[in-house]
């Protein structure tokens, strides 16, 4: 028998499909400001869902095209969105049917089951000019998308997907774009995207960022602002000017920064759990951190509760693990590394490494330079000499990758979260190397247990199988996990932002004056 999706609850990351609300919002009121400017720290890289090189644009791209449903603001569920129907008929099988007269931008035509199609099977069943999208692992065991009319289609999976409604159809991998416009624009459609959402990008400019206008043809429920402006601000500091100034009206900025800003006339600062998480990582395959001796050194002889102190003002809580709360699969006994420099001397030792020389490649922020000088004062203690390697975003983001990846040290990331273990597991599986995996983590087991909890069902049985991930992670000692973060979200007063947990994913379009 079919199971409507509409009564199902929606928990954490299980496999539980999200329930459905009928898509309908509180209506924007009339108001005097008719433009918003919000601050992105990375540059936008590609205005397509299935490309996309973070939620600098993912957060663009979620009011420029529509989705079957997406995610409430809560967390909670789905509503419809371009849908008017979506079910679960079973574990592997899901039925839609699209509004009619949803119409892309652009005179490109009407939204049909031929678009959701062609941007759903993209991601890896049958990807465009060979291209597989690095977002693949979201629509994990997907095989087809049948087209049974002009507006009706059935999604058909290969095996269940416990993650599939949240981070894939009711978010940006759901994204739906024309086929039409994406054939025909091809690169140029990164940053002349062809959507159906509530905004339109009608400027994009590299370094500088993006402008969106109010879609006169969206049927859906109307943004509050006629334009926003999304601009790339690097500096955290020169954001922080900018929200003083009036130039900005929205940001999310480090604590260090954020903090002095309560009381500025005009500005509300509020903070927020984090959903991102935070780490030193060592790359497995380069000499001397083959062995596993050096990396559990390094571990040993860094102090994360200093360094969190002086990167974060000792707002940010510490992450033991990579699952945080409230995230279905934590690991609440994960061990907490305590600095042992005797120890750490000792495994150096054993190893045969008593004057090591390396580096730790830092993106050029604040805290994590910061939290880098802390590091490598306390590694010259057991006799590793690290020099800090600061790089802007251009060059940073694609140190890891390919093979200039091969000549990482050590490093410090930050990946940003979603409510499923899947989607922040999905990043190290050996699959990744070269991608993401920066630190060339290869674990058969790590990539059998990935794949166990992307289709295991049962909320219980799914959050064992996680945690026992993360202790393979663990006994690698790549990773010396930091934080989940806090995010300070700093805001013009006359205005109300809308985003999910974590302050990371926001809906530019539920933007509304406060």
């Amino acid at each position: 028998m079919a199971r409507s999706l509409s009564r199902r609850a929606f928990v954490g990351a299980s496999a539980a499909a999200l329930s459905l609300a009928s898509g309908a919002r509180a209506p924007a009121f009339a108001q005097q400001k008719t433009s918003i400017s919000v601050r992105i720290e990375r540059d936008i890289t590609a205005l397509d869902p299935a490309f996309r090189g973070g939620p600098h644009d993912a957060n663009v791209i979620r009011c420029v095209f529509q989705r079957l449903a997406a995610l409430k603001l809560d967390g909670s569920g789905l509503e419809l969105d371009a849908a008017s129907e979506l079910k679960q008929v079973s574990p592997t099988l899901i039925e839609f049917t699209l509004k009619p007269g949803q119409m892309f931008t652009d005179g490109f035509g009407e939204m049909t089951a031929e678009d959701v199609k062609f941007s759903y099977e993209r991601f890896a069943v049958a990807p465009v000019d060979g291209k597989v999208s690095p977002y693949k692992a979201d629509w994990s065991g997907l095989t087809e998308v049948e087209v049974t009319g002009t507006y009706t289609g059935r999604i058909k999976l290969s095996q269940p997907n416990a993650g599939l409604m949240a981070i894939a159809i009711g978010d940006c991998s759901g994204c739906i774009v024309s086929k039409k416009a994406l054939t025909a624009r091809g690169a140029e459609h990164n940053t002349k995207p062809v959507g159906s959402g509530a905004y339109q990008v009608v400027s994009v400019e590299k370094q500088r960022g993006a402008v969106l206008r109010r879609n006169p043809d969206y049927k859906g429920p109307q943004p509050a602002f006629d334009e926003v402006k999304v601009n790339f601000i690097q500096d955290p500091k020169t954001a922080e000017l900018a929200l003083r100034s009036g130039e900005l009206d929205f940001a999310v900025l480090p604590p260090a920064i954020a903090e002095p800003m309560r009381g500025a006339s005009g500005l509300s600062v509020e903070s927020q759990p984090g959903l991102a998480f935070i780490w030193l990582g060592i790359n497995m395959q380069k000499a001397p951190f083959t062995d596993v001796r050096v990396r559990q050194a390094v571990r040993l002889a860094l102090d994360v509760d200093q360094m969190l102190l002086a990167g974060f003002n000792g707002k940010a809580p510490r992450l033991n693990t990579l699952i945080m709360a409230p995230i279905l699969g934590q690991w609440k006994e994960a061990p907490v590394y305590k600095r042992n420099v005797a120890e750490a001397k000792r495994l150096l030792a054993e190893a045969g490494q008593t004057a090591i020389k390396t580096r730790i490649t830092v993106l050029n922020q604040p805290a994590f330079q910061t939290m880098a000088l802390v590091a490598q004062a306390l590694l010259r203690e057991v006799g590793i000499t690290a020099d800090v390697d600061v790089r802007e975003g251009g060059t940073y983001w694609d140190a890891g990758k390919g093979d200039a990846g091969k000549s990482l040290d050590m490093f410090m990331l930050r990946f940003n979260g979603k409510l499923d273990p899947s989607f922040l597991m999905q990043w190290f599986t050996a699959s990744q190397i070269g991608i993401w995996n920066w630190q060339r983590f290869d674990s058969p087991e790590y990539d059998r247990l990935a794949q166990a909890a992307i289709v295991e069902t049962d909320p219980a049985t799914r959050a064992e199988i996680v945690v026992k991930a993360q202790q393979e992670m663990d006994k690698s000692a790549a990773f010396i996990w930091l934080t989940n973060d806090v995010a300070y979200v700093v805001r013009r007063s006359t205005v109300k932002p809308a985003f999910l947990p974590g302050a990371l994913d926001w809906q530019l379009d539920q933007f509304a004056r406060a």
